[in-house]
């Protein structure tokens, strides 16, 4: 557009309404889809009700839409760190790295140690994690030696040592929990 003053750049539009709740729809289904060993893109798209041009329009490639899946459930348990106490985000964090398990074959490229994503998202846990550590502590309903990375540790054993199991994993965690607490 002209304006006396020279050109205004064009501005880029804000996503409709039904494209957002596309996107979300897109979403749900993926993390329900990707806790079955990664699912394919045509079952995400049937599971949220859309065809697979729109998931296309959505996220580009498998890697694209893995990512931001990762990256929504990293948010919202960014966002829980700030109003759930450490159980009930230690329970949201076992699901989270429950929804990752099924991804980590089509996220190996982008989980690469060098990776800006993988460090991103590992550090943005990290701090809800010691955020979570430290005021449990102060709060005194966390024992004082166990650290917030004592915390990541177990989440990651429950969910990819020797012999996990996601359907003891729960159980698991409740008697560590158990142990974590103050005396």
């Amino acid at each position: 557009m002209n304006r006396e003053i020279g050109h205004e750049k064009p501005t880029a539009r804000k996503p409709r309404a039904d494209q957002l709740r596309n996107r979300e729809r897109l979403l749900d289904a993926a993390r329900e889809v990707f806790r079955e060993e990664g699912g394919s893109l045509e079952a995400v798209a049937r599971t949220a009700g859309l065809g697979i041009g729109t998931l296309y329009r959505h996220f580009p490639s498998r890697e694209a839409l893995f990512q931001a899946v990762y990256a929504r459930e990293v948010e919202t348990l960014e966002r829980r760190a700030a109003e759930d106490g450490l159980e009930d985000w230690m329970r949201g964090a076992l699901q989270l790295m429950a929804t990752k398990k099924g991804m980590v074959a089509a996220l190996a490229p982008v989980f690469e140690p060098e990776s800006t994503f993988f460090s991103d998202q590992s550090q943005r846990l990290r701090g809800a994690i010691s955020a979570l550590h430290d005021r449990a502590v102060a709060d005194g309903r966390l024992r004082a030696d166990v650290t917030s990375e004592d915390l990541l540790r177990v989440l990651l054993g429950l969910n990819y040592g020797p012999g996990a199991d996601p359907a003891r994993s729960e159980v698991l965690l409740d008697v560590f929990l158990e142990g974590l607490r103050a005396k």
